[in-house]
Protein backbone atom coordinates (compact mmCIF):
# COMPACT_ATOMS: atom_id res chain seq x y z
CA UNK A 1 0.00 0.00 0.00
CA UNK A 2 1.12 3.45 -0.73
CA UNK A 3 0.82 4.95 2.92
CA UNK A 4 3.18 2.39 4.19
CA UNK A 5 6.00 3.55 2.15
CA UNK A 6 7.92 6.44 4.23
CA UNK A 7 9.23 7.78 0.22
CA UNK A 8 5.40 8.43 0.19
CA UNK A 9 4.90 10.13 3.48
CA UNK A 10 5.89 13.51 1.81
CA UNK A 11 3.53 13.01 -1.13
CA UNK A 12 0.67 11.95 1.35
CA UNK A 13 1.04 15.50 3.15
CA UNK A 14 1.06 17.30 -0.07
CA UNK A 15 -2.52 15.64 -0.59
CA UNK A 16 -4.14 15.81 2.71
CA UNK A 17 -2.80 19.70 2.66
CA UNK A 18 -4.66 20.17 -1.37
CA UNK A 19 -8.04 18.44 0.65
CA UNK A 20 -7.78 20.88 3.37
CA UNK A 21 -7.51 23.84 1.22
CA UNK A 22 -10.48 22.04 -0.48
CA UNK A 23 -12.31 22.04 2.29
CA UNK A 24 -11.65 25.68 3.12
CA UNK A 25 -12.75 26.56 0.19
CA UNK A 26 -16.07 24.27 -0.11
CA UNK A 27 -17.32 23.64 3.37
CA UNK A 28 -19.81 20.53 1.83
CA UNK A 29 -16.81 19.08 0.78
CA UNK A 30 -15.62 18.71 4.64
CA UNK A 31 -18.96 16.89 5.05
CA UNK A 32 -17.85 14.04 2.27
CA UNK A 33 -14.60 13.50 3.97
CA UNK A 34 -15.68 13.04 7.05
CA UNK A 35 -17.68 9.78 6.10
CA UNK A 36 -16.70 7.05 7.69
CA UNK A 37 -16.10 4.67 5.18
CA UNK A 38 -13.95 6.86 3.37
CA UNK A 39 -9.90 7.13 4.21
CA UNK A 40 -6.95 8.77 3.30
CA UNK A 41 -5.63 5.39 2.90
CA UNK A 42 -8.22 4.38 0.54
CA UNK A 43 -8.02 7.60 -1.30
CA UNK A 44 -4.39 6.94 -1.63
CA UNK A 45 -5.27 3.06 -2.78
CA UNK A 46 -8.19 4.94 -5.42
CA UNK A 47 -5.73 7.28 -6.50
CA UNK A 48 -2.98 4.45 -7.33
CA UNK A 49 -5.11 2.21 -9.10
CA UNK A 50 -6.35 4.36 -11.45
CA UNK A 51 -3.56 5.89 -12.44
CA UNK A 52 -2.13 1.96 -12.97
CA UNK A 53 -5.17 1.70 -14.78
CA UNK A 54 -4.42 4.46 -17.33
CA UNK A 55 -0.70 3.66 -17.74
CA UNK A 56 0.38 6.60 -16.89
CA UNK A 57 3.48 7.16 -14.98
CA UNK A 58 2.91 11.05 -14.57
CA UNK A 59 0.13 12.80 -13.44
CA UNK A 60 0.06 16.47 -12.77
CA UNK A 61 -1.69 17.91 -9.48
CA UNK A 62 -4.94 18.57 -11.28
CA UNK A 63 -5.61 15.17 -11.94
CA UNK A 64 -4.61 13.95 -8.96
CA UNK A 65 -7.12 16.75 -6.94
CA UNK A 66 -10.06 15.26 -9.21
CA UNK A 67 -9.29 12.01 -8.37
CA UNK A 68 -9.00 12.53 -4.76
CA UNK A 69 -12.15 14.50 -5.18
CA UNK A 70 -14.23 12.01 -6.90
CA UNK A 71 -13.35 9.09 -4.27
CA UNK A 72 -14.93 11.23 -1.30
CA UNK A 73 -17.72 11.97 -3.72
CA UNK A 74 -19.11 8.87 -4.89
CA UNK A 75 -20.73 6.84 -2.30
CA UNK A 76 -20.43 3.83 -3.97
CA UNK A 77 -16.43 3.51 -5.52
CA UNK A 78 -13.92 0.93 -5.55
CA UNK A 79 -10.66 1.32 -4.08
CA UNK A 80 -9.24 -0.57 -6.47
CA UNK A 81 -7.34 -2.67 -3.29
CA UNK A 82 -3.69 -2.25 -2.51
CA UNK A 83 -1.33 -0.88 -5.16
CA UNK A 84 2.96 -1.41 -4.57
CA UNK A 85 3.67 2.50 -5.90
CA UNK A 86 5.94 4.94 -5.07
CA UNK A 87 4.71 8.57 -5.03
CA UNK A 88 6.34 11.76 -5.14
CA UNK A 89 6.03 15.39 -5.49
CA UNK A 90 7.63 17.34 -7.97
CA UNK A 91 8.88 20.64 -7.63
CA UNK A 92 6.84 23.68 -9.38
CA UNK A 93 9.19 25.21 -12.34
CA UNK A 94 10.97 28.18 -11.13
CA UNK A 95 9.09 31.67 -13.01
CA UNK A 96 11.81 33.69 -15.29
CA UNK A 97 11.87 36.06 -12.13
CA UNK A 98 12.85 33.82 -9.90
CA UNK A 99 15.61 32.37 -12.21
CA UNK A 100 16.91 35.65 -12.71
CA UNK A 101 17.09 36.44 -9.15
CA UNK A 102 18.57 33.10 -8.15
CA UNK A 103 21.08 33.75 -11.48
CA UNK A 104 21.66 37.67 -9.56
CA UNK A 105 22.20 36.12 -6.31
CA UNK A 106 24.82 33.05 -7.53
CA UNK A 107 27.20 35.99 -9.89
CA UNK A 108 26.96 38.19 -6.37
CA UNK A 109 28.14 35.06 -4.54
CA UNK A 110 31.07 34.03 -7.22
CA UNK A 111 32.17 38.00 -7.36
CA UNK A 112 32.59 37.82 -3.41
CA UNK A 113 34.60 34.73 -3.47
CA UNK A 114 36.27 35.76 -6.43
CA UNK A 115 37.71 39.43 -4.49
CA UNK A 116 38.50 37.27 -1.42
CA UNK A 117 40.71 35.01 -3.35
CA UNK A 118 42.42 37.99 -4.99
CA UNK A 119 42.79 39.93 -1.93
CA UNK A 120 44.25 36.45 -0.22
CA UNK A 121 46.84 36.41 -2.53
CA UNK A 122 48.16 39.67 -2.32
CA UNK A 123 48.53 40.07 1.04
CA UNK A 124 51.89 39.98 1.95
CA UNK A 125 53.45 37.30 2.88
CA UNK A 126 54.87 36.29 6.69
CA UNK A 127 58.77 35.64 5.89
CA UNK A 128 60.22 33.33 8.04
CA UNK A 129 63.46 35.08 9.96
CA UNK A 130 66.69 33.62 8.51
CA UNK A 131 68.53 31.33 10.58
CA UNK A 132 72.31 31.44 11.13
CA UNK A 133 74.13 28.46 12.36
CA UNK A 134 76.04 29.18 15.24
CA UNK A 135 79.96 28.29 14.86
CA UNK A 136 80.99 24.97 15.67
CA UNK A 137 82.84 24.99 19.01
CA UNK A 138 86.44 25.75 18.68
CA UNK A 139 86.33 27.75 15.16
CA UNK A 140 86.78 31.12 14.80
CA UNK A 141 84.09 33.99 14.51
CA UNK A 142 85.31 36.17 11.21
CA UNK A 143 82.33 38.61 11.00
CA UNK A 144 82.44 42.00 9.24
CA UNK A 145 80.16 44.18 10.06
CA UNK A 146 77.69 45.50 6.48
CA UNK A 147 76.28 48.74 5.99
CA UNK A 148 73.26 47.15 3.96
CA UNK A 149 72.43 44.77 6.69
CA UNK A 150 72.45 41.90 4.33
CA UNK A 151 74.92 38.61 4.44
CA UNK A 152 76.73 38.20 0.87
Amino acid sequence: MATMLKSNDTAIAVMQQMLQERCIAEPSFAIKMANPSKSMEGAVNYLCSQIQKSGLCVVDDTTVMNLLVHYFDENEIEEGGKVNCNIVVGKPELSEEDKANLKEQAMEQYKEEQLREIRRQNQPKATAPKHTTAPKAGEEINVQPNLFGDDF
